[in-house]
C-alpha cells in the first residue's frame, strides 16, 4: 500500500491502479526486507531524558512537562525491519528502515514537504527496494537508516503547495531550533514556521531520532534547486567535506543555498550539533534521479570504510567490500 500511495502522488496512478488512500502505519514486510535478514532488524535506540536547560528553544507545552523533554523508544516491527519514531499531526506513523548493524549510521530522510516535493519520497522508496534486494551493498561498518517519509500528513494532501506542509499548515523544515524566526519564507511567499521551534510532532520525532542515534552524517532529499547545500549556524563551518564527497559521486554542485532565506532548517540544527548534514535538491519535481543519488550514498558508506581501514580497524569482510563497492 505504501508503495502505491507513492505511485499515486507522482501521477503514474493510471498504470497501477492507485486509490487515494491514506498512508498506513506500518510497511508490509514482504516489501521491505527479505525472510532472514537478522542483521537488518532495528537496534532498539535508549528512552533518554535530557533537561530544559539544554533547548532554551523549548519554553511551553508537553516538551517542558515536569522539567524534562521525554524521547520517545521507537516502537518495533521486527517483522518489517523498520520501527516508528514517532507519529504525525494525524497519527500518521514517520517510519525508519534499517540496513546493516555498523558502527557509522548513515541517515536519509524523504519528504519532509510532503506531496510538494514527492519525488524525494519515491527516491527514498526506491533506495529501501535497493537495498532491500541488495543486502551486500551495505559495507560491514555502516548501518543505513532510510525516513522515507518524514511529512507523511503532507504527502497524503496530493502534490499542491498545501501539500508541502503538516496537518497544522507548518512548514516542518522551518520549525527547528537554529535560527528560528516568527517569520519564514519560501522564495517570496510567507510560510507558516509554527508557534516556536519544535512545536509539531513531526519535528519532535525527528529531534528525538537524531538525539539518540548521534548519526554520523544525514541527507534531506529536496527539490528542485539543483545542488548539495551543507548544514550551517551561527559561526558554525558547514560540513564542507560531505558536499564536495556528494558533488563528485552526484554531479550536483555543491554550495550555499542562497536563492531565499531560509530559518528554522534542519540541516542547521544538526550542524549546531556537530553532525555533517547536508540537503541534496534535485534538479526536477518529478524525477526521483535514483542512479546518481545510490552513488551518492555508496560514496558515503566508501568514504566511512576507507576511514577505518586507514585507521587499522577490525571489521570482518570490510577489505573483501571496500574492493567490491568501492571504486
Amino acid at each position: 500500500m505504501f508503495h502505491r500511495v507513492l505511485r499515486c502522488a507522482v501521477l503514474i496512478a493510471l498504470l497501477y491502479g492507485c486509490t487515494s488512500s491514506p498512508v498506513p502505519a506500518v510497511l508490509p514486510s514482504e516489501e521491505v526486507l527479505p525472510p532472514g535478514s537478522a542483521d537488518m532488524l532495528p537496534t532498539p535506540l535508549p528512552t533518554i531524558h535530557l533537561s530544559v536547560d539544554l533547548f532554551p528553544e523549548v519554553i511551553s507545552g508537553s516538551d517542558a512537562a515536569d522539567g524534562a523533554i521525554p524521547l520517545l523508544t521507537p516502537t518495533p516491527y521486527p517483522d518489517s525491519g523498520g520501527f516508528s519514531i514517532g507519529q504525525s499531526h494525524e497519527g500518521r506513523d514517520i517510519q525508519v528502515l534499517q540496513f546493516g548493524s555498523g558502527e557509522h549510521i548513515l541517515v536519509l530522510v524523504g519528504a519532509i514537504h510532503g506531496g510538494y516535493e514527492t519525488n524525494t519520497a519515491v527516491l527514498a522508496e526506491q533506495l529501501v527496494q535497493h537495498f532491500s534486494q541488495a543486502p551486500d551493498d551495505i559495507l560491514p561498518d555502516v548501518r543505513l537508516m532510510i525516513i522515507p517519509v518524514a511529512n507523511p500528513d503532507g504527502l497524503a494532501r496530493g502534490s499542491g503547495l498545501e501539500a508541502r506542509f503538516n496537518a497544522r499548515g507548518v512548514d516542518l523544515n522551518r520549525n527547528w531550533g537554529c535560527e528560528w524566526s516568527e517569520t519564514a519564507y519560501l522564495r517570496e511567499r510567507d510560510v507558516d514556521p509554527g508557534p516556536r521551534p519544535f512545536s509539531e510532532p513531526e519535528t519532535r520525532a525527528l529531534r528525538t531520532f537524531f538525539l539518540a542515534t548521534e548519526p554520523d552524517a544525514v541527507i534531506f532529499y529536496h527539490s528542485k534547486a539543483n545542488g548539495v547545500f551543507p548544514g550551517a549556524c551561527g559561526d558554525l563551518e558547514p560540513s564542507g567535506w560531505l558536499g564536495d564527497l556528494l558533488e563528485e559521486a552526484t554531479g550536483y554542485p555543491h554550495g550555499v543555498f542562497s536563492h531565499y532565506t531560509v530559518t528554522g532548517d534542519a540541516t542547521n540544527w544538526l550542524a549546531e550539533r556537530g553532525i555533517p548534514a547536508v540537503v541534496v535538491e534535485l534538479t526536477t519535481s518529478n524525477d526521483p534521479e535514483f542512479t546518481r543519488n545510490l552513488a551518492g550514498v555508496m560514496a558515503l558508506q566508501c568514504y566511512f570504510a576507507r576511514q577505518d581501514l586507514a585507521a587499522g580497524a577490525s571489521v570482518p569482510g570490510l577489505p573483501q567490500a571496500v574492493r567490491r563497492l568501492c571504486p
